[in-house]
């Protein structure tokens, strides 16, 4: 679907060049546009689907910032001042405010994505196909449904916004609670689920399927958490584990392989193209060593994501998803070797400041059989001979030993050997901040890092220090630009 992201890039571009010149990026006048004067026919409804995945990059630029960087993961470098990228700083050490910049741009490309989705939605009935507007519905939620997903697990209750509004309305807009989004949330993904095609040709890989929609389903039911919900979880989640066609690849580093993309483990990714088309990911550069010049990656890098001295820790010496995921030296331009943790999942070679082709994994069968695994163990009250398996299928791909029988001998230890291993098989993925989360362990688990980790503990560097956070930190403030709209909306908790 690449070549289509290219088309779309193009049409927003000539859209926003007489909007706004201050706001280069802005998908929002697409969705000024209106019904009558965009989508006539059924290649503009396509084309407005595109747009849907193109927007995904907005939110994927901060998504790292507002998940990964909070948990135990990574950090922002140290090497920084105490002045210098105050808002990262912030979020990595739960200080932040209703001013944020990170959870206020993420919170707004978020409601982008959720806009043009919902004037997809409104306008299908052009569409002369019965089957194709079936489809786009199913693309249009499911993209609806993650957006609102990421929303509702960061900031608790928000907007749940199911049709295009005016400003007039978006002012005087209340924010729902979190049962009430979760119910459009699994709707949406339910209609996906059973309504999108089981694969696409070669010209649309990279759309969403029936089985990316089953995963996304399986995770939403899972973290909403009731009963029913995480039975239905365990029925969803097996049919994507066998009947998808999906499997483990052999090697784990060609999974992230950007010449290998939306390969046999792959349910859904955010696309990136290099090649000054403005569809380049940035994340090498956003993650690899400061003054680092060429040495490591064209361009350089800024050191926003730096592994934690437990990610080091965590992989024995025989794990291949070590160096896949960090390197731990780089040796600079006058053979100089550098001892320092960076993010290397990301790296590729390309010849563009911020222009990667490397595309950003959502979900793959890893997850889904290691989530089946955990909603096995929910709904029994243990582990079984089935879910273990599963987790042992990562481990062993990994060249790891397969659990043992003291991390399956109860419900509590089989759960925190899934926690551990999900650590390891996704790290920088953006899932271990959503899976603290879901398993209710942040605040327990942030709280040991910060008193472990020697960079928040420094003596030499006190406002560098972190005091023990509370529950109220793990969601992030409502933007303060919402509530100076509409003084109605509450704040969260302790903001």
């Amino acid at each position: 679907m690449k070549k289509h992201i290219y088309k779309i890039a193009v049409l927003l571009t000539i859209i926003v060049g007489f909007h706004s010149c201050d706001d280069p990026i802005d998908l929002q006048p697409i969705s000024d546009i209106g019904a009558d004067g965009f989508y006539a026919n059924t290649n503009e409804v396509n084309l407005g689907v595109i747009g849907i995945y193109n927007s995904l990059h907005l939110k994927q630029i901060d998504e790292w910032i507002v998940t990964e960087l909070r948990s135990d993961n990574t950090q922002l470098s140290f090497d920084n001042s105490v002045n210098a990228n105050v808002p990262y700083r912030q979020l990595d050490r739960f200080v932040s405010n209703p001013l944020n910049e990170f959870a206020a741009s993420y919170w707004r490309a978020s409601y982008k994505t959720i806009g043009l989705s919902n004037h997809v939605l409104e306008n299908l009935a052009v569409v002369d196909d019965a089957n194709l507007a079936t489809q786009f519905e199913g693309e249009a939620r499911f993209l609806r449904a993650h957006s609102l997903f990421n929303l509702v697990r960061l900031y608790g209750g928000v907007f749940v916004v199911t049709e295009t509004i005016d400003a007039s309305q978006a002012r005087n807009l209340e924010r729902k609670s979190i049962e009430e989004a979760y119910a459009v949330i699994i709707e949406d993904l339910e209609y996906a689920y059973a309504n999108l095609p089981e694969d696409y040709g070669s010209n649309d890989v990279g759309r969403v399927t029936k089985w990316a929609a089953g995963a996304e389903l399986g995770k939403a039911l899972l973290t909403e958490g009731s009963a029913t919900s995480i039975s239905r979880s365990e029925v969803v989640l097996r049919d994507v584990a066998t009947l998808s066609g999906k499997r483990l690849l052999d090697d784990y580093d060609q999974v992230f392989d950007s010449n290998n993309e939306f390969n046999d483990e792959i349910l859904f990714a955010v696309r990136y193209q290099s090649g000054l088309l403005g569809l380049g990911s940035p994340f090498a550069n956003f993650f690899s060593p400061l003054q680092s010049e060429n040495a490591v990656i064209f361009g350089g890098g800024d050191e926003f994501n730096v592994p934690t001295e437990e990610m080091e820790a965590l992989y024995v010496t025989s794990d291949p998803r070590a160096r896949v995921n960090f390197a731990v030296s780089w040796v600079d331009n006058s053979g100089n070797t550098n001892v320092e943790r960076f993010v290397s999942k990301y790296n590729s070679t390309f010849s563009n400041l911020d222009d990667a082709p490397n595309d950003w994994v959502i979900s793959r069968h890893a997850d889904v059989i290691m989530l089946l695994a955990e909603a096995i163990n929910e709904n029994n009250g243990g582990p079984t001979t089935e879910s273990i398996g599963y987790v042992d299928e990562v481990k062993v791909r990994a060249a790891q030993s397969p659990l043992t029988a003291s991390q399956t001998s109860t419900y509590f230890d089989f759960k925190l050997a899934i926690e551990e291993e999900r650590r390891r098989e996704f790290a920088f993925e953006n899932h271990r901040w959503f899976d603290l989360l879901r398993t209710g362990r942040a605040v327990t688990v942030m709280n040991g890092h910060f008193t472990s980790d020697f960079q928040y503990n420094d003596p030499n560097e006190p406002a560098f220090n972190t005091s023990p956070i509370q529950q109220f930190q793990t969601l992030l403030p409502i933007p303060q630009y919402e509530i100076d709209l509409n003084p109605s909306v509450a704040q969260n908790v302790g903001y």
